[in-house]
């Protein structure tokens, strides 16, 4: 009995129901994949904006750190005598010295 083959072949109506099973199993997984991207999407938008919120509130704590910094080196630059300068000093360029000299 070499050489006999036997096929099987399915009526009409079961190729239809695999093709409607198969359609809706397709369906299934692609709808899970679109909420699945949405869910994804929702998560990193949320994360972005408590990011942004941490960074604001970040930004806002190294200012009061540095106003505190200055206000301890006023503080202390006081203490030894200094002074805080509002007259300002200009240096004129036009006439040639030896540390300024002419680089015509």
């Amino acid at each position: 009995m070499m050489g006999i083959t036997t096929t099987k072949t399915y009526s009409p109506k079961t190729v239809v129901q695999l093709l409607l099973v198969m359609t809706g199993v397709l369906f299934g997984l692609y709808m899970y994949f679109v909420a699945s991207s949405v869910v994804h999407v929702v998560i990193r938008t949320e994360v972005e904006q408590v990011s942004q919120k941490l960074k604001s509130e970040i930004s806002l704590l190294e200012n009061n750190y540095i106003a505190a910094q200055h206000k301890v080196s006023r503080r202390i630059s006081s203490l030894e005598g200094y002074d805080e300068v509002t007259e300002k000093v200009f240096i004129d360029r036009t006439a040639p010295s030896l540390v300024l000299g002419s680089t015509e």
